[in-house]
C-alpha cells in the first residue's frame, strides 16, 4: 500500500492508505450497482472518446506535417488521406477499449463477431462524426451561431447518439 494523502489537524494525523486493490473492488461495487452502472459506464465511454481525440489528432498532426509533408499530392488529396487515417486509427482504438472494459461480453467471441462489431463502430462513428456533426454545424452557423459554440453544442448531440448506437446495436 501507499499513503495517499495525510491531512495533518492539531492534535492528530489522518492517514489514508488505498491501494490498487482497494480501489478496483471500489470500481467494482460502483459498476455492479444497478443505479450507478449506467452513468459509470458512459463515463467509461467518455474517457476513450478523449482517448480518441488525442490519438486522432496526434495521427493528423504526424500525417500531415511528417509523413505526407514533401509528398508532391494536392493539399486536398493530403488532407483526406490524413484525414481517413486519423478516423480509422481512433475508431479502432475505441473499438478496442469499449469493447474490453465498457461495453465487454462474458464468454468468447468468434473472429467473425468481433469483425462485424468493429463494422458496426465504424458505421456508428461515421454516422455522428462525418455525417451528422458537420450537418449540425452548417445548420447551427446558418443560424448565426459561432463556429466554436455550433462545435460545442453538437457535441451535446452526437456523443450520446453514439453511446445509444453503440451500446444498443454496435456491441448488442
Amino acid at each position: 500500500s501507499f499513503p495517499l494523502c495525510s491531512i495533518c489537524l492539531p492534535s492528530f494525523v489522518i492517514i489514508c492508505e488505498v491501494t490498487p486493490a482497494m480501489l478496483k473492488e471500489k470500481l467494482h461495487a460502483l459498476e455492479n450497482n444497478p443505479k450507478l452502472a449506467p452513468l459509470i459506464q458512459f463515463i467509461k465511454f467518455g474517457l476513450v472518446g478523449v482517448s480518441n481525440t488525442l490519438i486522432s489528432y496526434a495521427v493528423e498532426m504526424l500525417c500531415y506535417y511528417v509523413l505526407f509533408a514533401s509528398v508532391g499530392w494536392s493539399e486536398n488529396t493530403k488532407i483526406i488521406v490524413t484525414s481517413l487515417l486519423s478516423f480509422i486509427i481512433s475508431v479502432t482504438n475505441a473499438y478496442y477499449w469499449n469493447s474490453r472494459h465498457v461495453f465487454a461480453k462474458e464468454g468468447v467471441q468468434s473472429f467473425r463477431q468481433r469483425f462485424v462489431t468493429y463494422l458496426k463502430t465504424v458505421g456508428c462513428y461515421a454516422l455522428t462524426g462525418l455525417l451528422l456533426a458537420p450537418w449540425l454545424k452548417t445548420l447551427l452557423v446558418a443560424h448565426s451561431v459561432a463556429y466554436w459554440l455550433a462545435s460545442l453544442l453538437t457535441l451535446l448531440v452526437t456523443i450520446p447518439l453514439n453511446f445509444l448506437m453503440n451500446k444498443l446495436w454496435a456491441f448488442k
